[in-house]
């Protein structure tokens, strides 16, 4: 989804200001999306000149004016036909993945760290998620209960799985070193 399409998603949900629509980015739709949210001030920008949106100035009390935008009829035309139009593909970038593939040339005390951040995330997750009870979309629903379930599936296999699979890669790495340490005793070192 590129940076246009997710303003106005995001606009779809109610009025907001370009930083509301940035920090709503950053705190949810990058969990799941590559963004870009530095470009969100110049893709409002040319949805307001393409007529998708509308803005209107806020005069605040001891702060600066802000610029609050609003979904017009067009620009809900255009997102439903993005949406339509999009495959709805489900892709995993993750560094945890790489790491867990290759855990086997990380020391344990690095996986070990590396777990328990996770750990702490899904917890984390889960605490925002549960919070999430405002949410009003049919489809916003489904996710929550989704994302719940997901974050307690994913918990409750690595808090049974974690110890065993370090160590393993202790016992592993242990032999590992020890056929390295007898290989250098019978070299001409």
């Amino acid at each position: 989804m590129d940076t246009k399409t997710l303003c106005l998603a995001v606009l779809s949900m109610g009025d907001a200001s370009g930083y509301e629509i940035k920090k709503r980015v950053e705190e949810v739709f990058s969990r799941f999306m590559d963004v870009a949210p530095s470009g969100i001030y110049a893709a409002l920008k040319l949805l307001e000149r393409e007529g998708f949106v509308s803005a209107r100035v806020v005069v605040q009390d001891g702060r600066p004016n802000k610029t609050v935008y609003t979904l017009l009829e067009r620009g809900r035309t255009v997102l439903a036909a993005s949406l339509q139009a999009s495959e709805g593909r489900h892709k995993i970038r993750s560094e945890l993945v790489t790491l867990l593939m290759f855990a086997d040339l990380l020391p344990p005390a690095k996986l070990r760290d590396v777990l328990a951040h996770r750990i702490a995330e899904l917890e984390q997750i889960k605490a925002e998620t549960e919070a999430a009870t405002g949410v009003c979309r049919p489809g916003h629903r489904f996710l929550v209960r989704m994302g719940m379930e997901l974050a307690d599936a994913e918990l409750a296999f690595l808090r049974r799985n974690v110890p065993g699979f370090l160590d393993e890669l202790g016992r592993s790495q242990n032999r590992q070193d020890r056929k390295t340490s007898d290989d250098l005793v019978g070299s001409d070192l």
